[in-house]
């Protein structure tokens, strides 16, 4: 006997004979929201639903080697805000990017009209998807402080480092210890680091919350939106890692995909340990959401 996900359904084929369990999501009712308590009773209200994921394999860059095998989801919701509970088994935490270094991630996705469904693959043309995203390294920010050059390479020698915090009698060569990125995310000093003077999201100095909310109509559309009112935190223990997702049940921002009516979800993980970045991911197709109320 042989098992395939396929949208959203466990397919079993057995001796030319077709049958189908629908796999779904219901989020229950609760009375508040435990946004980074991984661990909170509340979650017990809601049933984890299994998911399978699969390596990503129809565009490049793709993932040969799957590392991941399921997620397991769970969703609660106090009638103002809904939330996601992900949870998937990974040996080792990773947290750093750098030019052989990658972080673990994982992302939700919606429709922005759950009436007619887009592709999984991210949407497409006129099917536009609505895309919240964990990243670890974004709550190691939060938690440990941006990380400069100098912590990444504390032995490094910097020639110039203009509008650095300590430049002694204004000579230059001053060792890495000596100078702080803090000067950069003020006044003339976002001169020198244009993707801080960009706004682009990656280089937040003072950085709030670890998730992005994007929009896409295809892979390779990825935009980050210019409201963002999800949350996220996540909690690596014991081989494990689960992330809370979280965002307004009923949202103003015409961006975030609608959740008062039956819809679909699809889901993204990336493997930091095995190099997993960019369309090398694990994902899977859409899958049923129901918000009980």
């Amino acid at each position: 006997m042989k098992k395939i996900i396929l949208i959203g359904a466990i397919t079993v084929v057995s001796a030319g004979l077709i049958t189908a369990q629908p796999v779904s999501i219901k989020s229950e009712k609760v009375s508040s929201i435990p946004s980074r308590e991984v661990n909170n009773v509340l979650w017990n209200a809601a049933t984890a639903t299994t998911i399978m994921v699969l390596p990503q394999n129809i565009t490049t860059p793709k993932l040969s080697v799957p590392s991941v095998k399921n997620l397991k989801v769970k969703s609660i919701n106090d009638g103002i805000t809904v939330a996601f509970l992900l949870e998937w088994t990974d040996s080792t935490k990773d947290l750093i990017v750098d030019a052989d270094k990658f972080c673990d991630q994982v992302a939700i996705q919606l429709p922005m009209k759950p009436d007619t469904i887009p592709n999984f693959m991210m949407g497409n043309k006129k099917g536009r998807v609505h895309i919240i995203h964990w990243k670890a390294i974004w709550q190691s920010d939060i938690e440990k402080g941006f990380r400069d050059v100098k912590d990444a390479y504390p032995n490094y020698w910097a020639d110039i480092y203009p509008m650095a915090e300590k430049q002694g009698d204004g000579t230059n060569g001053k060792f890495a210890k000596d100078i702080s990125a803090v000067d950069y995310s003020k006044g003339e000093g976002k001169n020198f680091m244009p993707a801080a003077y960009a706004g682009n999201p990656v280089s937040i100095f003072d950085r709030q919350e670890p998730a992005e909310e994007c929009m896409a109509e295809s892979f390779g559309t990825l935009t980050t939106q210019t409201n963002q009112n999800a949350k996220a935190w996540g909690v690596w223990e014991n081989n494990t890692w689960k992330v809370i997702i979280t965002r307004p049940l009923v949202s103003p921002d015409k961006d975030d995909a609608p959740l008062n009516v039956p819809t679909k979800m699809a889901f993204a993980i990336w493997n930091g340990h095995f190099e997993n970045i960019s369309g090398k991911k694990h994902y899977s197709q859409w899958i049923d959401l129901t918000l009980l109320k």
